[in-house]
């Protein structure tokens, strides 16, 4: 549920744009207006806000260092915090999102947009601090979002991740992931690979666990980027491979472009399907599907032929298939 009062603060050194946002946030919105990040640091320590939308480009105090200065203290370091910016340079976009900015708007903006997402952000971060805990099913909810709510409310505890065929494990310490471990992977890894997972349950545990940290501190946001950015690589990987069943098989006497595509090849020996070869390769899947991919596109896997006796064979099981229909 959102709070009765949830209160925002705009800041902005334009004055159309801070009575633009004020004038479409304040009929469902407590407001406050600062000119600048310095003012915004000040009302923010007294005031409390539940949601800071700021510019980036500002005299005294840009939007960068305000959100910096608004992390760095225990008092505002949960504040959600959407950048506005008139930069629609995608590095820039990646500069706001890497300190773990919750969202990155360009100008000119959709005021129902905007407001959309602050609703969006608010309602997850409040249904996090009524319930202490977060847990639910991942075909509802994905696991870059499931990171976000615990980063955004600054959380501390082992998320526990089960799909009924495996269990995993990430571990916060005050909402940056610190350590990731599912089956025989480890760190960034398992991270990449947990964030795959589509079906599921998971559950965060607040107990504080005694683990040794496998994740650099500090790369939390970078990492997740990074994690959705293979995820999208391996889903592409997929789409490109042949139909599932099919058995590849390496190409004999092929000069193997790098030592990872030997082994994904060494994986196939003998005629495999790519389900089958997923689970003897020394890959994690993000790694797997487009080893794989590449290796066909660079011929150093080819679709095995059937046999004489492999077809008489599968001639016999569809006419025993067709007298049994029949």
């Amino acid at each position: 549920m959102v709070p009765a009062t949830v209160k925002i603060l705009v800041v902005d050194d334009d004055d159309n744009i801070r009575h633009l946002l004020r004038l479409a946030f304040e009929d469902e919105f407590e407001v406050r207006e600062a000119r600048d990040g310095q003012e915004a640091y000040e009302i923010a320590g007294q005031w409390n806000p539940d949601m800071v939308v700021s510019d980036i480009m500002m005299p005294k105090l840009d939007g960068y260092s305000l959100y910096r200065k608004l992390k760095s203290l225990p008092e505002t370091s949960s504040i959600p915090f959407i950048f506005l910016s008139a930069k629609k340079d995608v590095d820039e976009k990646v500069v706001g999102l890497e300190m773990g900015a919750d969202d990155y708007i360009t100008k000119p903006f959709s005021i129902k947009e905007l407001k959309a997402k602050v609703r969006s952000i608010i309602k997850k971060v409040s249904e996090l601090h009524v319930r202490g805990s977060l847990e639910g099913l991942l075909s509802e909810i994905d696991l870059v979002e499931i990171i976000q709510l615990i980063d955004m409310g600054q959380k501390t505890g082992t998320l526990i991740l089960d799909n009924m065929e495996n269990t995993g494990r990430i571990y916060f310490e005050k909402g940056e992931a610190l350590f990731a471990q599912t089956g025989q992977w480890t760190g960034p890894d398992a991270l990449f690979s947990l964030l795959s997972w589509k079906e599921g349950k998971f559950r965060l545990d607040p107990a504080v666990a005694g683990v040794e940290p496998n994740m650099d501190r500090g790369r939390g946001q970078e990492m997740l980027m990074e994690g959705v950015r293979l995820l999208d690589e391996m889903e592409e990987a997929i789409r490109q491979l042949p139909p599932a069943g099919t058995v590849l098989i390496p190409r004999p006497d092929v000069e193997f472009p790098s030592d990872d595509t030997q082994k994904i090849c060494n994986a196939f020996t003998g005629g495999a399907t790519v389900a089958g070869a997923r689970t003897k390769a020394p890959f994690p899947d993000h790694r797997f599907y487009p080893l794989v991919a590449n290796a066909v596109v660079a011929g150093c896997l080819k679709i095995k032929e059937p046999t004489i006796q492999e077809n008489e064979i599968n001639l016999l099981r569809r006419i025993k298939a067709a007298v049994q229909d029949f």
